[in-house]
């Protein structure tokens, strides 16, 4: 075979490649090929050679070897500059590889699939087309490497107008299989790696582009949404946008802050979350109930907010929300009456996400300065552990408030105070630089509040980090009857005492919920 113009082709992905290898040969390439590939090419009547007719040795294993041989990868990675490269090729009749066109079993779909066994997976994972591509991409000055069917086109446009591609273009290739090679690795690594090493030495994540968003955080910043490669599809990643415009990046975590607060009750339950923090929380017997109360213990907060719910969206429900300003309502589904309310306001994004349920294996991951933050999700809420600490015991209509209270303080950023009555939030104070001017934040909150709730229902305070006498002084002065905290600081003595001076119940959970 001569060395000239030889190209390598073996895809899992056939996307294309009859009309790609049609034209390589138009332009005088050689194809070499193996396995499903090239059947696919001989039945497009191309002349093909296959790579055991290359390496004359016999095809075992099943195939598992077919494409590791020294031949073949020394086809790819010569220099042909080179003389000593140039004379053991010449040596050992192998051809010189110019492009190289790889592409592996999309082994994320299968794992998102959950339904082959872990045997099944290893079978297949490939390892000589990923050696492959990273054999081409390390000697691209001299190998084209390509690895997605959609470059095709342009390559091809390149190699008949000006008989190649620049360096640059050649790198910019290599670079996208070097990503793609890395993406599958990552995949594997992540499918074979169990709980405890989630917080491995080396960590690397597969992430896939989902959708390109129209903006970051401000119109300046570019954004995309990437899902987690080879996980199953759920959270914001299975969503489907039922009606208006795409969302943004400040509705995407809107929706997820108000998806993970809505998902920590088990009745109906309603949060409206704004700029990331919880601006009205509401559980009752009917959703619609729960979405009235929520948007009027905070309207001027909960205008222009995200909404989320935890039941399917009937007719009565979109009927109060219909009134109010929301950007984005999400929901598990939305009944058809529903969507042909909500539908005639203008500018409301309406999403449906199949399933509320919290990842137990999923990492919280934030940028710094050179790094990431990595750590577990906070998913942990009530323990067993809780405990009344004072001479008084919460009543029972004080103890549902004060884990209702509890759940919505865990979504709220630092510091945080949560005022409720009832199964309704009275005000929340959020993102304070001091825990007394959120508890502040959360009475002011209060009192300027519509007479929603019945004043004969008891006030509680949940607070997400421990309190001191002097928070709770402060709380009694306006009303506040119950506390819950985390408890675990020098001043919970001094606390304790002060609500059995004034008559407090208070609770211990023995976890904080910090949240920046």
């Amino acid at each position: 075979m001569s060395q000239d113009k030889t190209a390598f082709l073996s895809v899992s992905d056939k996307t294309g490649i009859g009309e790609f290898a049609n034209g390589l040969a138009e332009l005088g390439y050689r194809l070499l090929s193996s396995g499903g590939t090239a059947s696919v090419l001989k039945q497009a009547e191309l002349e093909v050679c296959e790579v055991p007719e290359l390496t004359e040795f016999p095809d075992i294993l099943s195939g598992r070897v077919r494409l590791l041989h020294p031949k073949l990868f020394a086809g790819i990675l010569a220099d042909p500059a080179d003389p000593k490269h140039a004379a053991d090729l010449e040596r050992h009749g192998i051809p010189c590889l110019h492009i190289v066109v790889v592409n592996l079993y999309p082994l994320s779909e299968v794992l998102q699939a959950g339904n082959l066994s872990q045997e099944e997976v290893l079978e297949f994972l490939d390892v000589a087309g990923s050696a492959l591509l990273r054999s081409a991409a390390r000697n691209f000055p001299h190998v084209l490497t390509l690895c997605d069917p959609r470059d095709y086109p342009s390559v091809l446009e390149a190699l008949r107008e000006k008989g190649g591609l620049s360096r640059e273009r050649s790198r910019a290739l290599a670079a996208k299989a070097f990503y793609y090679v890395s993406y599958y690795d990552s995949t594997v690594a992540q499918y074979l790696s169990t709980a405890t090493e989630r917080l491995a030495e080396e960590k690397v994540m597969g992430l896939k582009k989902a959708v390109d968003l129209p903006y970051g955080e401000n119109p300046h910043q570019r954004a995309a949404l990437y899902k987690l490669s080879g996980a199953r599809a759920w959270g914001l990643n299975a969503a489907t946008l039922l009606s208006g415009r795409p969302l943004n990046f400040n509705h995407y975590v809107g929706v997820d802050r108000a998806c993970d607060l809505v998902s920590e009750f088990d009745s109906p339950a309603c949060a409206i979350v704004r700029h990331a923090n919880p601006a009205g929380a509401a559980a009752a017997e009917r959703l619609a109930e729960a979405a009235r109360l929520a948007y009027r213990s905070d309207p001027f907060s909960c205008t222009g907010g995200v909404a989320a719910l935890n039941r399917a969206v009937d007719e009565e429900t979109a009927r109060t929300l219909a009134p109010e300003t929301l950007e984005c309502v999400a929901a598990p589904e939305f009944s058809q009456q529903a969507l042909d309310i909500l539908r005639r306001k203008k500018d409301i994004r309406l999403v449906s996400l199949p399933s509320l349920l919290l990842s137990a294996e999923e990492l919280d991951i934030q940028t710094v300065a050179g790094g990431l933050l990595v750590q577990d999700k906070d998913n942990s809420t009530l323990r067993p552990e809780r405990r009344v600490v004072t001479k008084r015991k919460p009543t029972e209509i004080e103890t549902a408030a004060l884990e209702f209270a509890w759940r919505v303080a865990k979504h709220t950023l630092t510091h945080a105070a949560v005022l409720a009555r009832g199964l309704t939030t009275l005000g929340i104070g959020g993102g304070q630089t001091a825990r007394m001017d959120a508890l502040r934040l959360a009475v002011a909150k209060s009192q300027e509040r519509h007479p929603i709730l019945s004043p004969d229902l008891p006030v509680v305070l949940a607070a997400d980090g421990p309190l001191g006498p002097r928070h709770i002084k402060e709380a009694a002065s306006h009303g506040v009857s119950a506390v819950v905290q985390p408890g675990g600081s020098s001043d919970d003595r001094e606390a304790v005492r002060a609500c059995d001076e004034l008559g407090l119940a208070m609770l211990f959970t023995g976890i904080r919920h910090y949240r920046h």
